[in-house]
């Protein structure tokens, strides 16, 4: 009978298919062991009817079958264990993904207004779902439940959907009326600006309100359009008159050019008398300029810099007739070494920007100074040269070091971003969620890094934690607001614009949460006073969803002034 198990047991694990046949082979390895039991009563019972010496104790005597049984038994255990730890890692693999099906869910019943594609996603929510296998056990319950809440909660928002749609379509039809009967009124104003500005405005008015009944739409529109058109191509044809006269504006700009030009080729004789003639009839030209008018804004900007150019040259080659009459050099010597001293007051300073401002402008106000006597120009020009060095040298020493501090900063950064690769999500997901915190606080302490660097590591970063988020299934908000401490990163660096040009940047993305707080509070004030105005059958679904809403830009305002306390705090660091 063992024999029979024993072939049995080597028979059924020669099966690879390990859950149809485990329930089976413990079943034949426990009768082996009962077997086995029988057979060792029976040896005793044997050798107790033997005389024997008084010390003398009974030995059972196994036989090879049971040898060989223990060994399968082993293999068998080894190969279960494997068996259930695969399960478990397929059951977690599972729950992670069905997780994310509940979030997309959760996003698709929150945020997605058209009802095509709310069904679309929910579709493949719902296909992904059920070719998913289980999830662990102690996590079963939670999870389906969940999904079936959320999928009745899908199914009641697309009905309150379709009766806000159907109430939406007549109330634009109402407004589409009233701003059909406004438009008639644009015809009885006389102003053509005032006009086109009502025009356009009614018409963006027109376009903002959304959609109406489709079986009236094309007929208000015709009529609609029917009126504001006409006012268009009235205004058209004004401008389009106007633009030909700046062809005539132009050809007469031309020739000024062209005057101008001859002029300037001329040799003017020498002597005070001759260039006050030459001076007033560049003059003469300049206001008959002004009194032609405006040629085109893609002619008038070229040509007036022609023009402009021009009447520099005419007035530098005056200036420097009237140069030659002075005393060469002298005011260039003056000029020159005040912008020594100018150099040397400066050289000290450790204000980088501003200096370096000053110090570029002292060298262009050098160039434009004039030339002083030989002996002085090599003189003077060591002295401003050595005070600008002195400067210039001491910024390159102190940028040095601060790429030094920026590599040292790119090490502090390596080594944290190791950590956040490193972390592991435990059951504790509270704790988790600190962790994450404190490693976002750590990487915004520690500095910047070499610019070349910036973007790769900040990008390592930001995936590591979003895969941990992920993992944790953390809430939208805190995903949001904490990715966003990279955002403030790049602002704080202020792009292409200089190791200090962040500051503006950080104001105006502040100025831009704020409009948008501004904007969701106003929405919620208009959202709680249309809700007063739904009475009778179907208010209260109405007002249920419109509540929902509020609550949703409520939600939103928080999570932007959590981003607007990290920018400033990211202005006063």
């Amino acid at each position: 009978m063992r024999s029979e198990l024993l072939q049995r047991i080597q028979d059924l694990l020669g099966n690879e298919d390990l859950e149809a046949i485990r329930k089976d082979v413990r079943s034949a390895i426990q009768s082996f062991h009962a077997l086995t039991q029988d057979e060792v009563r029976r040896q005793r019972d044997a050798w107790e009817k033997e005389e024997h010496e008084l010390d003398e104790s009974f030995i059972y005597k196994p036989s090879e079958e049971e040898a060989l049984v223990e060994e399968l038994s082993k293999s068998f255990k080894e190969r279960e264990k494997a068996w259930k730890a695969k399960v478990a890692e397929d059951q977690r693999g599972n729950l992670v993904l069905k997780e994310a099906l509940l979030e997309k869910l959760r996003n698709t019943i929150q945020e997605e207004e058209n009802i095509g594609k709310a069904f679309s996603a929910f579709n493949e929510v719902r296909e992904e779902w059920e070719g998913l296998g289980d999830v662990p056990g102690d996590r079963y319950k939670e999870i389906h439940d969940e999904y079936h809440r959320l999928r009745d909660e899908f199914f009641y928002n697309i009905n309150i959907y379709k009766q806000l749609q159907d109430h939406d379509l007549q109330v634009n039809h109402k407004k589409k009326l009233d701003l059909i009967e406004k438009a008639k009124e644009i015809e009885s104003i006389e102003d053509l600006k005032l006009k086109e500005k009502s025009a356009r405005e009614i018409q963006k008015q027109w376009l903002d309100i959304g959609p109406s009944p489709r079986e009236t739409y094309q007929e208000m529109s015709d009529a609609f359009f029917s009126i504001t058109r006409p006012v268009f191509d009235e205004v058209k044809a004004h401008y389009d008159k106007i633009r030909e006269g700046f062809i005539e504006h132009k050809a007469a700009k031309e020739a000024l050019i062209e005057k101008l030009r001859d002029i300037l080729t001329e040799e003017v004789e020498e002597g005070h008398k001759a260039w006050q003639t030459i001076t007033k009839k560049v003059i003469e030209m300049q206001k008959s300029w002004k009194e032609i008018g405006f040629s085109g804004k893609e002619h008038n900007e070229a040509l007036w810099k022609q023009f402009r150019e021009l009447s520099d040259v005419f007035f530098e080659k005056k200036q420097v007739f009237y140069d030659k009459m002075k005393e060469e050099g002298k005011d260039a010597k003056k000029a020159k070494l005040d912008l020594c001293e100018k150099a040397e007051s400066l050289n000290d300073s450790t204000d980088w920007k501003s200096t370096t401002q000053a110090m570029l402008q002292l060298q262009k106000d050098w160039k434009t100074a004039g030339s002083c006597p030989p002996g002085d120009e090599h003189r003077l020009w060591k002295r401003f040269h050595k005070a600008q060095d002195v400067f210039f040298k001491a910024k390159k020493a102190q940028f040095a070091d601060r790429n030094a501090e920026e590599k040292v900063n790119l090490g502090l950064k390596n080594a944290l971003l190791e950590k956040v690769e490193g972390f592991i999500v435990s059951d504790n997901r509270a704790a988790d969620l600190n962790t994450l915190k404190d490693f976002s606080t750590q990487w915004r302490k520690i500095g910047f890094v070499p610019r070349k660097a910036f973007e790769s590591i900040s990008d390592r970063f930001t995936k590591a934690m979003d895969k941990h988020y992920d993992a944790l299934s953390a809430q939208r908000s805190e995903r949001s607001v904490a990715s966003y401490q990279n955002r403030i990163d790049k602002l704080s660096r202020g792009g292409n614009s200089g190791r200090n040009g962040g500051g503006g940047d950080l104001r105006r993305e502040q100025a831009i949460l704020r409009d948008k707080i501004n904007r969701l509070n106003t929405r919620v004030i208009q959202t709680e006073e249309n809700m007063e105005r739904f009475t009778g059958k179907g208010a209260q679904s109405i007002r249920d969803h419109a509540e929902k809403s509020i609550k949703s830009y409520k939600r939103e305002v928080e999570e932007i002034k959590a981003k607007l306390k990290m920018l400033r705090e990211a202005s006063e660091s």
